[in-house]
């Protein structure tokens, strides 16, 4: 639905997005929203979850609509804030998103991806209320005596090679962009290539077991910097689309890694694709990490779980 901009939006900045492009970013947004809106309210952020925290407390004082300028993890963090113990923290406020991440896969499905500052700020100005849905997994976190924790997300959730490769490039720099920084990451995970086994459950049905390139919890079409892993997936449709492929040799990705980025490996008989609201997936034999939004915070077994149309969001 159409609707006006909420009143005293809040904009969570992380200026170390996009290896520091993000700020400079923000600093000419930030003057084209005083053009149109007058004074604009914003924090920095300062660490992991701190954007949780931020908006947590922006709630608390009465904003209506809380924007994530960064990327696909800080949208991930202001998400988590939003939210306590499954309830809105402010009933009626809502959530919006300035791309501005290594990645950004979120903002392609939604059509924000690559807008210039004057559109993005007539998207704010102008509006469109969208319920999302929102996942919910529970997993082992890090550390060397990890323990069960649960997070929400937006975009997808993934494990194996997948979240390897963020796992690598967020340990790198990423001042190539999204693109190449994951396909450095890529051909970095490549150069150790395992393909774990997983089992694979789905609303209380085992679809999947055997050995795994990645596994992929997907609610939005994209992930690893523009692969669209999920040309079918609908943030509104109340399921997740999930996609298996298979344990597949290093010579067997790099031909067919330009198919993921087009959409086009559906087909291929390494990969199946199921839809559903509950998924689990596990590793009989060893430990395998998950990343989640671009983030990796720790490792299987999860437990993934969609709720239909919880996330009003603005765009």
């Amino acid at each position: 639905m159409v609707c006006p901009m909420q009143p005293s939006p809040f904009f969570v900045v992380n200026p170390h997005a996009a290896s520091g492009r993000t700020m400079a970013l923000w600093k000419e947004l930030r003057e084209a929203l005083r053009e149109e809106l007058g004074s604009v309210e914003f924090e920095l952020t300062r660490g992991t979850m701190h954007a949780a925290e931020l908006t947590a407390e922006a709630l608390r004082r009465g904003s209506g609509l809380i924007i994530a300028v960064g990327g696909d993890g800080t949208l991930n963090e202001v998400l988590n804030g939003y939210f306590d113990a499954g309830k809105p923290r402010r009933e009626g406020a809502a959530l919006g998103y300035i791309a501005s991440g290594t990645g950004s896969d979120f903002a392609r499905t939604l059509g924000l991806y690559g807008l210039g500052v004057r559109e993005q700020v007539q998207r704010l100005r102008s509006g469109r209320i969208r319920l999302l849905d929102c996942g919910n997994v529970r997993f082992l976190g890090s550390g060397p005596q990890p323990r069960e924790t649960s997070r929400l997300f937006l975009n997808e959730s993934s494990i194996g090679f997948s979240a390897e490769t963020v796992n690598n490039v967020n340990r790198a720099s990423k001042r190539f962009g999204g693109k190449a920084s994951f396909f450095i990451g890529v051909l970095r995970t490549l150069s150790i290539l395992h393909n774990p086994v997983l089992q694979v459950t789905i609303d209380g049905r085992q679809a999947y077991q055997g050995p795994t390139l990645l596994a992929a919890v997907a609610n939005g079409r994209f992930f690893g910097g523009s692969m669209m892993i999920a040309p079918m997936a609908d943030p509104q449709d109340g399921q997740f689309d999930i996609v298996v492929v298979s344990a597949m040799s290093r010579l067997k990705v790099l031909q067919k890694i330009g198919k993921i980025y087009r959409g086009e490996h559906l087909n291929e008989p390494e990969v199946q694709v199921f839809r559903g609201r509950e998924v689990h997936i596990s590793s009989p034999t060893e430990e395998v990490l998950l990343e989640m939004d671009g983030e990796q915070p720790g490792r299987l077994a999860a437990d993934f779980r969609i709720s239909r149309q919880t996330v009003p969001f603005h765009c």
